[in-house]
């Protein structure tokens, strides 16, 4: 990995994760940091490539045509703003890393990682019902028309991850688990800044503050209470309050394999 500020490179990072894993909570608080300027979701940058096969998300590197090299490229330049680290945050882009790397070899990538049982369940809103409205694996069309509910969102999970994971095999990242992130927000936080060569600051001190795992009161990341539901009392685990020991079951024999290999069960 080499270091920020050799010739011609973009200072930036992305923070990449499967939809409701805590990618805007996180670009939040390392956006705290005086010394980043952070961008939220900019949907229409990324896809000017277009989309992938079955109108997904998926971006391989041959979308990383010229044309939209030096848009992408010269967008990022113009935020950069004398010189401040950029941290962008699009969920969709966990399905896009080999295009990432393509227009961005100098970026840096932070994964975030969540329970996917956990995850099914925050993606209900989303995507569990007659529409799908959060980021579309190659598979989608198929999931939307064959299955329904925590089902369904449960197996989009697990698509996105095993692609995600596929794609960053032997690529320079950060890997940072969300249950650590709620357990230990400084420590996190700690582990995020030093793979940035950003200093501490008090400002993301203070931002670990709001990170909680009890619901109750809690603050919600920008844009971000329109997929929530008050339905759990606390945010590592709520599979086991969301779910009938019906799905439960049904999920856990989908995900087992996914689940024992990423450490969850």
């Amino acid at each position: 990995m080499r270091p920020f500020g050799s010739m011609n490179d973009l200072r930036i990072a992305l923070v990449i994760g499967c939809a409701r894993s805590g990618t805007s909570i996180l670009g939040e608080l390392v956006g705290a940091h005086p010394d980043v300027t952070y961008i939220f979701e900019t949907h229409g940058l990324w896809e000017s490539a277009g989309l992938g096969v079955n109108d997904s998300h998926r971006l391989v590197a041959s979308h990383a045509t010229g044309q939209v090299r030096d848009r992408v490229r010269g967008w990022i330049r113009e935020q950069q703003r004398g010189g401040a680290l950029i941290v962008e945050k699009t969920p969709r882009n966990v399905l896009r890393v080999p295009f990432l790397r393509a227009l961005l070899p100098e970026a840096r990538l932070i994964h975030i990682v969540r329970d996917g049982r956990d995850v099914a369940c925050s993606l209900m809103p989303g995507i569990g019902g007659a529409e799908w409205r959060h980021l579309k694996p190659p598979s989608w069309r198929r999931l939307l028309s064959t299955e329904a509910g925590v089902v369904r969102c449960a197996l989009a999970w697990k698509e996105v991850l095993e692609i995600a994971l596929e794609d960053l095999d032997g690529v320079p990242h950060l890997e940072v688990r969300y249950e650590d992130l709620v357990a230990r927000p400084e420590e996190q936080a700690s582990r995020v800044l030093q793979y940035l060569e950003l200093p501490p600051r008090p400002e993301v001190t203070a931002f670990c503050a709001r990170i909680q795992d009890a619901t109750d009161g809690a603050y919600h990341a920008q844009f971000q209470s329109k997929w929530s539901r008050p339905d759990h009392r606390r945010r590592v685990g709520r599979w086991r309050e969301n779910m009938t020991a019906r799905e439960q079951h049904v999920v856990e024999e989908n995900l087992r394999g996914l689940l024992q290999r990423l450490g969850y069960v």
